[in-house]
């Protein structure tokens, strides 16, 4: 258990590890039960006389974490007799590949990526110690808990679940405003486009000042039907100024600088919002991804298709 790094290997017995191996496997049970909170390299190896190492091997592999092991990779090679192997030049230099890597990951105290594995295997034992808490498994679920695995698989993983990057009301939205759509259809009514070539219109501007003075000229009446909104508009990157648009009664209205109560304000590059007029950028997922701001009523940012569809 305090070893850098585990290497497990095998030569192949009637498509398995050796029964020396399998024993010592069993009666590692304990540990197994008993997740180690550290995670140090380690490596899987296994070779055969023509059939089973790939099997023996990932077998192995799966069973490094009882030691509190990540496997770096995997050897593997097929045996013509003893000492010679079916590529020999090809084995020798994975086999060396692998051992820098090891190596490297034991001096820099690397982790690997977390995988599907690590998360079956923290539900499965996790579950299984917990049901079995007050009987056969109480010192495991002690255990657990004095390791605060059951605080999440964050905790027994030891890396950082990634914050949530998008908005989840616009999200919401989004969601919704598709479901109306696909109930449009349905109903055999006409649902907006949702086509990324470039339009025409106010994408042929060359500067996002002139793009957002000359989107009241895509204005589309019917799709604001009485809505009062002000789409304030401010602008960095290679250009910088505020303007916003003023939208009642059916008309749109563009004015230089802010407005006093802006309904919504989108903070934008220039050349962001360029893009997404020119279809080069879809504007629903630059926004998931930070490209660019919103603040206020974020359901007005899903009716600009709608609003502006030239």
């Amino acid at each position: 258990m305090d070893a850098d790094g585990v290497v497990l290997a095998s030569p192949v017995y009637i498509f398995h590890v050796t029964g020396q191996m399998k024993t010592f496997l069993d009666r590692s049970l304990a540990l197994g039960h008993k997740p180690r909170s550290t995670w140090k390299p380690g490596l899987a190896i296994s070779v055969s006389a023509g059939l089973g190492e790939t099997d023996t091997a990932r077998y192995l592999a799966s069973h490094l974490r009882m030691f509190g092991a990540f496997p770096v990779g995997m050897l593997t090679a097929l045996a013509t007799q003893p000492v010679g192997f079916w590529g020999k030049e090809a084995v020798e230099v994975r086999a060396a590949d692998l051992a820098r890597d090891l190596a490297a990951a034991i001096k820099g105290k690397r982790r690997y990526p977390v995988t599907d594995r690590d998360l079956r295997y923290y539900q499965f034992m996790g579950n299984l110690v917990k049901d079995f808490k007050d009987s056969t498994m109480k010192h495991d679920f002690k255990h657990w808990q004095e390791q605060g695995f059951y605080e999440g698989f964050q905790r027994y993983v030891q890396q950082p679940k990634p914050e949530v990057s998008f908005n989840q009301e616009v999200r919401e939205a989004w969601i919704q405003g598709m479901i109306q759509e696909q109930n449009s259809l349905m109903k055999g009514q006409s649902a907006p486009t949702r086509e990324r070539s470039a339009p025409e219109g106010a994408a042929s501007a060359k500067s996002c000042r002139e793009l957002i003075q000359m989107m009241p000229l895509g204005f589309n009446p019917s799709a604001a039907g009485d809505m009062k909104a002000v789409y304030q508009f401010e602008v960095g990157g290679e250009e910088n100024f505020v303007a916003h648009l003023a939208i009642v009664d059916g008309t749109c209205v563009y004015h230089e600088g802010p407005a006093d109560k802006p309904s919504v304000v989108i903070k934008t590059p220039a050349e962001a919002w360029l893009k997404i007029s020119r279809g080069e950028l879809d504007g629903q997922q630059a926004f998931m991804n930070g490209q660019y701001k919103v603040e206020g009523d974020l359901s007005l940012l899903l009716k600009l298709r709608a609003l502006f569809p030239g």
